[in-house]
C-alpha cells in the first residue's frame, strides 16, 4: 500500500540552485499572482490575503519538502475547504473572518508538523483512488459553480450550487462584456497551451488586457477593487479564543488537504524514478501553513498546475519555491495596478485551473473493474455536493466507509480460513 513512498531523512538538504530554477520561478510566479487573487476570492477573503499566502509559504516550504517540483501556495481545493470551515462561523470578507482564516492556517500547520514528525504522512494513502476521484470531481464542480455568477456578470445569493443555478436562470442579469472576457480568457489560455505548451503565459496576457479594459472605464461589471500593498509581517494577535470553533475542522482538513500535494509529489517521483518521503512532505506543508497563518494568510497546499509548470519550465531543485516567493514579495509594492482587473477574468482563471480535478473518467474506469470502488467514488462525489460547504467531512465519511468495508473483507477471510484450514 505504501510502496511509492521511499524513506528519506526528515531533516532537509537543499541542492545548489541551478539556472533553470530562476527561469522556472518566473513562469510559476506569473501564474501564481493572478491565481492567488482568484483563490482568495474563492476562500471568501480579500484579494490581498491571497498575496500574503503566496509570498512567505513557498519560501519556507521549499527546504522541508521532498519533491523538487511541488509548488506550495494558495490552491482552489484549500480555498474551498477554508470557505466551508469558516463561512458558517463568520461572514466572509470581514476582518474577523480573515483573522479566523489565519488561525485555521496556524492550527492546520501545527497538526501537520506534529503528524509529520510522528511519521504519519502515510495516512494520505487512506485516500484511495476512488475517494480521490469522487472528492476532487465534486470539489471541482463546486468550485466551478461558485465562479459562474462572476463569469456571467450576474449577482445572486445563496449556497454555491443555488447561486449558480439562479445565475443561469436569470438571463436578464447576464453581462455580455463579462461573458466575453470569461470566454476570451479561457480561449487564450487553453489555445495557447495547446499551440505553444504549458509555458505560454496565457493567464498573464489575459490579465494585462483585462486591466487595460478596466482602467478605460468601459467595463460595466465588478472589478477587483482596492488592494493594500503592505509587506507581510508576523501577527500573533489572532482570535485564540475561537480555537474550539475551528479545532475539529483544522484536524480534518490537515488530513484532507495533504491528499493533493502528496499525490502530486508521488506522481512526479514515479515519473522521474526519484525518492520522496510522505512524512517529510507533510511537515513541509505544515510549516508552510504555519507561516501563512502567522503572516496573515489562509491555508495553503500543493498546486498541480504550478508544479507541472515548474517541471516543464526547467525547474531542477526546490530553490524554485524560494525564488517564487521572493518574486511575489517584489511584486507587492506594484499590486495596485491589478485593482481594475475584472472579476470575470479571475473566475475564468479558477475554472481553468480546476479542470484537471474533474476525474469522471477515473470513475468510469472503476465501474469496469470494481463495482464497489465505483460506488464508493460516486458516493463520495454525492456527499461532497450534499455536505457543501463543509466538504472535508465528505472525505472523512468516505474513508470511514472504505475502512469498514476493508474490515468486513478481513473478517470474511478469517472465517473462510477457519472453515477451510490448510492441509
Amino acid at each position: 500500500m505504501f510502496e511509492n513512498s521511499r524513506q528519506l531523512p526528515l531533516w532537509p538538504v537543499m541542492a545548489k540552485p541551478q539556472l533553470g530554477d530562476a527561469t522556472a520561478a518566473i513562469a510559476v510566479a506569473l501564474l501564481l499572482i493572478p491565481q492567488c487573487l482568484a483563490y482568495a476570492e474563492l476562500a471568501g477573503m480579500p484579494a490581498y490575503v491571497g498575496l500574503l499566502a503566496a509570498s512567505i509559504p513557498p519560501i519556507v516550504a521549499a527546504p522541508f519538502g521532498s519533491s523538487r517540483f511541488l509548488q506550495t501556495g494558495p490552491t482552489a481545493l484549500t480555498a474551498i475547504v477554508t470557505f466551508g470551515a469558516l463561512s458558517t462561523i463568520e461572514s466572509p470578507g470581514t476582518a474577523e473572518y480573515v483573522a479566523l482564516g489565519a488561525l485555521l492556517a496556524v492550527m492546520l500547520g501545527c497538526f501537520q508538523i506534529i503528524f509529520g514528525i510522528a511519521r504519519l504522512g502515510r495516512v494520505a494513502f487512506l485516500m484511495t483512488p476512488a475517494i480521490v476521484a469522487g472528492f476532487t470531481s465534486g470539489a471541482a464542480l463546486l468550485i466551478a459553480s461558485s465562479q459562474l455568477p462572476s463569469a456571467l456578470g450576474s449577482d445572486t445569493n445563496g449556497q454555491v450550487i443555488i447561486r449558480a443555478v439562479r445565475a443561469l436562470q436569470a438571463i436578464q442579469t447576464w453581462e455580455p462584456f463579462a461573458i466575453l472576457l470569461t470566454c476570451g480568457t479561457a480561449a487564450l489560455v487553453l489555445f495557447g497551451r495547446r499551440r505553444f505548451g504549458r509555458r505560454f503565459p496565457g493567464v498573464l496576457i489575459a490579465v494585462a488586457i483585462a486591466v487595460v479594459i478596466g482602467r478605460s472605464g468601459s467595463y460595466p461589471s465588478t472589478l477587483l477593487g482596492s488592494i493594500p500593498n503592505n509587506l507581510p509581517s508576523v501577527n500573533l494577535d489572532l482570535p485564540w479564543s475561537a480555537i474550539g470553533s475551528v479545532f475539529l475542522s483544522a484536524l480534518v482538513i490537515s488530513f484532507v488537504q495533504f491528499a493533493e500535494p502528496s499525490s502530486i509529489a508521488r506522481g512526479f517521483a514515479d515519473q522521474n524514478d526519484e525518492p520522496w518521503e510522505a512524512s517529510r512532505e507533510l511537515s513541509g506543508q505544515g510549516i508552510a501553513n504555519l507561516a501563512s497563518g502567522l503572516f496573515g494568510g489562509f491555508p495553503v497546499g500543493g498546486s498541480f498546475s504550478r508544479s507541472s509548470l515548474n517541471r516543464l519550465s526547467g525547474g531542477e531543485t526546490r530553490w524554485v519555491g524560494v525564488f517564487v516567493g521572493l518574486l511575489v514579495l517584489a511584486f507587492l509594492p506594484l499590486v495596485s495596478i491589478l485593482e481594475t482587473l475584472p472579476k470575470s477574468v479571475l473566475a475564468a482563471t479558477v475554472i481553468i485551473a480546476v479542470l484537471p480535478l474533474f476525474n469522471f473518467s477515473t470513475l468510469l474506469e472503476l465501474a469496469k473493474t470494481s463495482r464497489r470502488d465505483a460506488l464508493l467514488g460516486i458516493g463520495t462525489l454525492i456527499c461532497t455536493l450534499v455536505m457543501a460547504p463543509r466538504i472535508h467531512y465528505a472525505v472523512m465519511a468516505a474513508v470511514s466507509v472504505s475502512l469498514s468495508l476493508q474490515g468486513i473483507d478481513k473478517l470474511k477471510e478469517r472465517r473462510t480460513a477457519r472453515r477451510h484450514p490448510p492441509r
